[in-house]
């Protein structure tokens, strides 16, 4: 006798399809809380932005007074205007009219987000890419070629190991092996100690911020002075990302950090790439920590009214180049640029890693 079994009528069974949607990795941004921000005003007859700084405190013309008699001499004060054009910058995703009535996840609200995180993504790059040194575009590089720096900017940079500051030295870090090439105590305070002969004006707190990535912090927090963001919360306010703080800087994770890796050229610090090893042999990644002070560099007021700010535009209905209204677009578009307004009121620390993430 023929028996009914879950096998002679599998085609009575379906597939269970869990309508939960996996959570995806998303960056951790972080650099735009430090940097100065201006609106960016409708009919300016321009496509620039502007920043504004004055000269540093000086000695130079205080003399001692007579009774009745005038100075000699006046103090003139000079202001410098920083300029950077403004980029337009964009993407789109597009869906067919049967994938919006028949999806079972709301294409539409993910492009959306989407677009969103892509743009936070993009323009924290940016700011990252400019900081550094290094073009947008990241296939170019702002000095060491030949090319000058935004508004003749001198960057400073320093090396973990105490290496000779400035881009000569990028080679000669790449074939130290040592424990000395990984973010130390020691490395921190130096950072720390060239900002205040600077004159860079602590971010918050009286300290300064530094953004590293995942792996530098993994060296760092082994560090015995470490102190965890947990064991001071209850009386200041936390950054965005804060994970704790040594030697008068404050430490904020930042899944968006810059890694170079050495070929032949010094050049190659500004060069963003990933293909290293998390090791402190040669051609591991060379990672770079911003250490930052206020009013470091600049960035568009992104809140503002102005009709340049980020926005998502959602597209349909029939037209010539849709007849039939069987498309739909979702996609952003931004004018975006990042100023080093004082490029002595922030250093970027270059380290190697014990981590092998």
């Amino acid at each position: 006798m023929a028996r009914n079994t879950t096998s002679t009528l599998s085609d009575e069974y379906q597939n269970y399809f869990s309508k939960k949607l996996l959570t995806y990795a998303v960056q951790a941004l972080v650099l735009d809380q430090f940097a100065m921000k201006t609106p960016l005003p409708p009919k300016s007859g321009h496509h620039t932005i502007s920043m504004f700084r004055f000269d540093v405190p000086s000695t130079s013309k205080i003399e001692t007074l007579t009774e009745g008699t005038k100075p000699t001499d006046t103090r003139s004060i000079a202001l410098t205007k920083i300029s950077k054009a403004l980029i337009q910058r964009g993407q789109y995703i597009e869906m067919t009219d049967v994938l919006n009535q028949t999806d079972l996840f709301n294409s539409l609200q993910q492009s959306i987000k989407i677009n969103g995180q892509d743009a936070a993504l993009d323009m924290d790059t940016q700011t990252r890419n400019t900081l550094v040194g290094s073009s947008v575009a990241g296939t170019a590089k702002e000095n060491g070629d030949g090319s000058a720096l935004d508004n003749s900017d001198t960057l400073t940079e320093m090396w973990a190991n105490g290496g000779a500051n400035g881009g000569a030295y990028y080679s000669d870090f790449d074939a130290e092996t040592g424990a000395d090439t990984i973010l130390s105590a020691s490395s921190i305070l130096n950072a720390v100690t060239q900002l205040k002969v600077n004159r860079a004006q602590p971010t918050s707190g009286g300290m300064y911020a530094a953004v590293t990535s995942p792996q530098v912090l993994s060296d760092i927090m082994k560090v015995s002075e470490w102190l965890n963001a947990a064991q001071y919360s209850n009386v200041q306010e936390l950054y965005k990302g804060e994970v704790g703080s040594l030697y008068g800087a404050k430490f904020i994770l930042s899944t968006n950090g810059w890694s170079s890796v050495y070929s032949s050229e010094d050049d190659d610090r500004f060069a963003y790439s990933v293909g290293g090893t998390g090791t402190r042999a040669a051609g591991a990644n060379i990672r770079a920590t911003l250490f930052l002070g206020e009013q470091a560099y600049g960035v568009p007021e992104l809140a503002s009214q102005s009709p340049f700010s980020p926005k998502v535009i959602i597209s349909e209905g029939a037209d010539k180049t849709d007849p039939l209204d069987q498309l739909k677009t979702v996609g952003f578009k931004t004018f975006w640029t990042t100023l080093r307004l004082n490029p002595a009121y922030y250093a970027i620390m270059r380290s190697k890693t014990d981590s092998s993430a």
